[in-house]
């Protein structure tokens, strides 16, 4: 049994197609159909199964693709460690910041890891973007800001409490109110808020499931990094994590507005990796240094 062609099978499973995995791997869709009819014959199973949209795996195959994911990651691994052996240098490192962190946290660790001779390839996105990156090996390791463990093959390491705080752009009614917002006159307002499968977006709609219904005028920002811009514009409450409340522009711009009790979060920025997977010297490094950034500060 081959590893590429267990790579393939994981690869044409996750993507559901062989012209979408073609697209992902660069081999053409005979070779992938070959690649899994040689593992057919090895396994004596039927892996996949034709579908009107492209192939899903069986019920023999998925128990067989789940075994292949872990074996695929295993030697992705072997090979990265082999390598920075070998190389006995520096070398790359991929790993992902959360939209919304401070740049002053990343800035200076980047700098320094520039510094040390490490090529650093760095990736943004909300939570449900990065974690399935990590958990698939395509990075070390990611920051982002989460409410709850992340859970499958992902280990986790909060650093510091960063709780959710809503915001009114400075011209807003609810910016000069005497009194805290009461639920009912946040649920009228107009937000912009993170899209479904963020921490933030999960917890916006548990507070309001809490206390008040829904806002109706929602405005669904999918890692667009324009929250900020969009709420002055539209003149909208935003939510955000309270460490933006030291940057200079945020504070001019805006005021924290909170219901009577505050806002329940339990939000927290965290460092996120495969809880079985190589970290390599470059990665460990990096960590070591938005750990001690990231309490600092």
């Amino acid at each position: 049994m081959d590893l590429d062609d267990l790579h393939l099978a994981v690869v044409i499973a996750r993507e559901g197609s062989l012209s979408a995995a073609s697209q992902v791997t660069g081999f053409s869709q005979p070779t992938l159909s070959k690649a899994v009819a040689r593992l057919e014959r090895a396994t004596r199973v039927r892996l996949f199964e034709r579908v009107a949209r492209g192939m899903r795996p069986t019920e023999l195959g998925r128990a067989f693709l789940a075994r292949a994911q872990q074996i695929d990651l295993a030697a992705a691994d072997l090979h990265a460690q082999m390598r920075d052996l070998r190389q006995a240098r520096a070398g790359e490192l991929h790993f992902g910041v959360g939209l919304g962190l401070p740049d002053r946290w990343v800035n200076r660790v980047i700098r320094a890891l520039v510094d040390e001779g490490i090529c650093v390839h760095l990736s943004g996105g909300m939570p449900d973007a990065l974690l399935p990156r990590v958990s698939l090996g395509e990075m070390a390791f990611c920051l982002s800001g989460l409410s709850d463990a992340p859970g499958g093959n992902l280990a986790w390491e909060p650093l510091r409490a960063d709780p959710i705080q809503p915001l009114a752009p400075i011209g807003h009614e609810l910016a000069h109110c005497s009194s805290a917002p009461s639920w009912a006159q946040l649920a009228e307002a107009r937000w912009v808020v993170p899209g479904p499968g963020t921490s933030t977006h999960a917890e916006f709609v548990r507070n309001f499931n809490a206390h008040a219904r829904l806002p109706r005028q929602l405005l669904i920002s999918h890692s667009s990094q324009r929250e900020l811009a969009l709420a002055s514009t539209l003149e909208a409450l935003v939510v955000v994590a309270s460490s933006r409340l030291q940057d200079l522009t945020v504070r001019e711009r805006f005021v924290a507005v909170s219901p009577p009790g505050g806002w329940p979060s339990t939000r927290q920025v965290a460092l996120v990796w495969r809880e079985a997977g190589y970290l390599s010297p470059a990665a460990e490094r990096a960590m070591v240094l938005l750990r001690e950034t990231v309490r600092a500060f």
